[in-house]
């Protein structure tokens, strides 16, 4: 029996952020039926970067979107939002992402969820919350690691802030993780007797969260700034080149100084800038094993930046559930694996309202009249199975 087998989850979340959320919970075995509209699809559907097979389904988008049913309800309709309230009341969880005030507008407020049914936990995955000047704003990874403090800390001194980038979007990254154990703890809470629950997750905030601990040294005088790969718990730590272009990362402590000052044969009195030096042409002139090798040998810190390829060469040996294969195609796994309930893919990702039909049977019972009235009327869809 799966963690959460006999939860049922409305996903209306898009793009990373809200279908990278409900994608934990149907690994960890909820019923999770994603909604489009006949209108709108998932943006990731057609996202750069397709599988080396023509007509193959994004990468991303098959990461995102495992496990689920799909159903296809045109919101903005009348009867489209009658289909919704229906399938409420019989599910225990709500996700969206959608920008502020879009669900409101629906006609499907957290109010108007809750009236549909009392004990829904409704997750708003959003860019910068519930509330504030800039609730309503449009953001991406880009804008949200900027305003939320993260850029300012990326880089290297005297150089640009950085971003994580498209591939990384380490805002939607951590609040997908987040916001499904959020939506446990929720769930635990109205599963007990609470009343429904409205969870309000900012990446943003997610985001200054994490990196607070510059906040609060920046409150006491100490604005901080961008160190590259410096921290001021070591001595010396970066990323050097060896003799066969594979970097390693070095980081050496105070007390390692002794040691790794008689491995490159240099005066421990010498400087850093000096230590630097040696480090760099000492590795540069020996392949990456055998530098990895004599610095673990003397008590340092050392490994290998493994590239993709590198990634991929160690699994089963130092990974396992990382990354796993569906349908003969390579897809992103799990955070996290669970003894003895372990997480799988047991479906790929579904096409546009293939589900629609016995989604509205089996959990909002309609039949087949009504269901056909539905379609007469554009305010479903049913898709290709």
């Amino acid at each position: 029996m799966s963690v959460l087998q006999g939860c049922r989850i409305l996903d209306l979340g898009i793009i990373t952020a809200g279908a990278a959320t409900s994608a934990i919970l149907a690994d960890l075995g909820a019923e999770v039926i994603k909604i489009e509209s006949p209108t709108y699809r998932d943006p990731f559907r057609v996202w750069t970067g397709n599988g080396p097979n023509p007509g193959d389904l994004p990468p991303l988008f098959r990461a995102t979107n495992r496990n689920k049913r799909a159903i296809s309800i045109d919101l903005k309709q009348a009867r489209g939002r009658e289909v919704m309230l229906r399938l409420v009341a019989s599910s225990d969880v709500v996700v969206e992402n959608f920008r502020r005030g879009v669900l409101p507008k629906l006609g499907l407020s957290f109010e108007e969820l809750r009236a549909a049914n009392g004990k829904i936990v409704l997750a708003s995955v959003s860019s910068q919350g519930e509330t504030g000047a800039d609730a309503r704003h449009v953001s991406y990874g880009s804008t949200l690691e900027a305003v939320a403090g993260f850029a300012w800390g990326t880089g290297y001194a005297g150089e640009d802030p950085l971003i994580s980038g498209r591939d990384v979007n380490y805002p939607d990254q951590v609040a997908a993780v987040f916001a499904a154990g959020m939506i446990m703890a929720a769930l635990r809470s109205v599963n007990g007797g609470g009343p429904a629950v409205h969870l309000d997750l900012s990446q943003r905030d997610l985001t200054s969260f994490l990196i607070g601990e510059a906040f609060v040294s920046a409150s006491a005088g100490n604005p901080g700034g961008r160190k590259g790969n410096a921290q001021e718990a070591y001595l010396l730590q970066d990323c050097f080149k060896a003799r066969n272009d594979a970097w390693i990362a070095v980081s050496v402590r105070q007390t390692e100084l002794a040691a790794i000052c008689s491995l490159l044969g240099i005066d421990p009195q010498s400087s850093v800038a000096a230590l630097r030096g040696t480090l760099e042409r000492h590795i540069a002139c020996i392949g990456s094993e055998s530098a990895i090798a004599a610095l673990r040998q003397a008590g340092v810190a050392a490994a290998p930046v493994l590239d993709g390829g590198g990634i991929l060469g160690l699994e089963t040996e130092f990974w396992s559930h990382a990354i796993q294969r569906f349908d003969g195609k390579m897809v992103k796994g799990f955070p996290f694996q669970i003894d003895g309930q372990p997480l799988g893919i047991e479906r790929g990702a579904p096409s546009v309202g293939t589900d629609t039909q016995s989604i509205l049977s089996d959990v909002a019972g309609y039949d087949e009249r009504e269901i056909a009235a539905l379609v007469e009327a554009g305010a479903i869809e049913i898709g290709a199975s």
